[in-house]
């Protein structure tokens, strides 16, 4: 390819990752915050070296770019769309390491077109950082195998420290690259003081974080564990759950593609002359099985592998090269990927614009619409703000906002007037990040509380409320959560209680992995 006509391929580049930037802030302006976000908001009002549940990236992230642009929606998420879009360029550049301006074009519009890129580059959490900084790394590092200059081991070993204060999975990455020098061509690296300083420097960036952990029990590490502990399904569901989210995640013929891709990277790159093509299968192949293992015995959530598809684009865009070039199948393969984009352009348009699917008479069973989790904030605030001032007009004193999940607490704290704090009571509900400043809440006893929770005054699962206060008062209607010109019935059901005389109750308030 001349340089005319890489300059066009990287001008082209240029102006897809700004325009991807802009649809996902109009989108980051649009739509309401989940509750994740409402809760990593939370985290940034509680700056630290650590939280319990990942390292403290997303706190420091979301606390500079709300400092900027303020404590709304697009405060909140523009530096995640920020991370999204130099991740991009970033992938651009890799792709140019190892093929034409061609294929890192097609690379990129890969890496951009998916509903797990297009939908989460603009959604304030923990797992487009680590991206961000695993695929800084990989770049480095190919950067560094390449050239041998000691900056580019010293830039890997802080990338990869930054990803693990991101999220602790950013440890595989030491995985990927001993798999990476396995080649011929880089086995030499092992030997040499490179690969060990960067790997000190990655070390010491995270050593704050290891510090904060050891003071606080190792809670971090805890909660990991307990995630990765067994369940009561069969290996055969947990093994199709996780292929399937994988599925779900990239579309099911681009899926089959990148598979397929990275079948052709581990056999091509381990031939003599063909190390960049290995590093990229490294980077993806020991991610993708790790958690397939995994799933053999315990639930793997569908974004935990994100980091192992980071480099598959490019090899995707690799083989479909080497098909054309070969002219083996190309006509073939040509069609297949004309559909796969095709199918995932589609679907995740109909994603993130729920209109569209209403309009085309396309409905989702509400359970299975994960945008749903973005809705609800706000009806929540409104009722529990009545339920207050009705216990304020009774005499009832200062009333205490709590909730017994961290998502419903979360969303109380943001939406609710003045953005108060709020308590999350432990009450045989799962461990979280509020057990580290719920006493700001000053929930003590014989105080008096408004709780919301998602359990009706029937449900057997209802928190017992009614053992660590006296009197616990259901205050209807419940809070019913609609999508209007979506879906006809509430996508959410949640129900609000007037609480009177905090009995404080250890034997109650344990929280599950505490």
């Amino acid at each position: 390819m001349g340089a005319r006509s890489a300059a066009k391929a990287h001008w082209a580049a240029g102006l897809i990752v700004i325009a991807t930037a802009i649809a996902q802030v109009a989108l980051a302006r649009s739509l309401p915050l989940a509750a994740d976000e409402t809760y990593y908001w939370e985290w940034s009002r509680h700056p630290a070296w650590g939280y319990y549940d990942q390292g403290p990236m997303v706190a420091w992230w979301i606390r500079a770019s709300t400092a900027v642009l303020g404590d709304g929606p697009l405060g909140i998420r523009a530096g995640i769309i920020l991370a999204a879009a130099i991740t991009h360029v970033l992938i651009y550049l890799l792709a140019l390491h190892v093929g034409t301006p061609q294929v890192a074009l097609r690379a990129l519009v890969l890496s951009i077109v998916t509903p797990l890129s297009f939908a989460g580059g603009f959604i304030a959490t923990y797992d487009p950082l680590v991206v961000l900084f695993w695929t800084g790394a990989m770049l480095a590092g190919m950067r560094a195998l390449a050239s041998g200059r000691m900056a580019w081991w010293i830039v890997l070993g802080l990338l990869c420290g930054l990803g693990l204060l991101s999220k602790h999975s950013m440890a595989l990455f030491g995985l990927c690259m001993a798999v990476a020098l396995l080649h011929a061509e880089w086995r030499r690296w092992f030997r040499r003081p490179e690969l060990w300083l960067a790997a000190i420097v990655a070390i010491a960036v995270f050593l704050p974080n290891a510090l904060w952990q050891s003071r606080h029990g190792w809670m971090t590490f805890r909660h990991l564990f307990l995630l990765t502990a067994g369940d009561n399904h069969t290996m055969a569901r947990r093994l199709g759950e996780y292929v399937g989210s994988q599925a779900g995640l990239l579309t099911p013929l681009l899926f089959l593609g990148f598979v397929a891709a990275v079948i052709f990277a581990m056999r091509r790159g381990w031939n003599p002359g063909q190390a960049q093509i290995w590093y990229l299968f490294a980077m993806s192949g020991p991610v993708l099985v790790f958690f397939a293992l995994l799933a053999t015995k315990s639930k793997v959530q569908a974004n935990w592998a994100v980091t192992g598809w980071l480099p598959v684009p490019i090899l995707y865009a690799l083989w479909l090269e080497d098909a054309r070039r070969s002219r083996k199948s190309g006509r073939g393969l040509a069609m297949f990927d004309g559909a796969a984009v095709a199918l995932c352009c589609t679907l995740t348009l109909l994603i993130v614009a729920p209109g569209l699917r209403s309009a085309l008479g396309l409905r989702l069973p509400p359970r299975w619409d994960q945008s749903n989790k973005l809705y609800g904030g706000p009806e929540i605030a409104r009722a529990a703000e009545r339920a207050k001032k009705m216990m304020e007009a009774e005499g009832a004193g200062p009333v205490v906002l709590a909730a017994a999940t961290y998502d419903t607490a979360s969303r109380m704290a943001y939406y609710m007037p003045g953005k108060p704090h709020v308590a999350c009571i432990f009450a045989g509900t799962r461990m979280n990040s509020y057990v580290l400043w719920n006493r700001e809440a000053h929930l003590v006893a014989g105080s008096n509380a408004v709780i919301v929770d998602g359990c009706g005054p029937k449900d057997p699962c209802l928190p017992p409320f009614s053992k660590i206060f006296r009197r616990v008062i259901y205050t209807p209607p419940p809070v019913l959560v609609f999508r209007r010109g979506v879906y006809r019935q509430p996508v959410d059901r949640l129900y609000v209680y007037r609480c009177y005389g905090y009995r404080p109750n250890r034997a109650v308030e344990q929280p599950k992995g505490g």
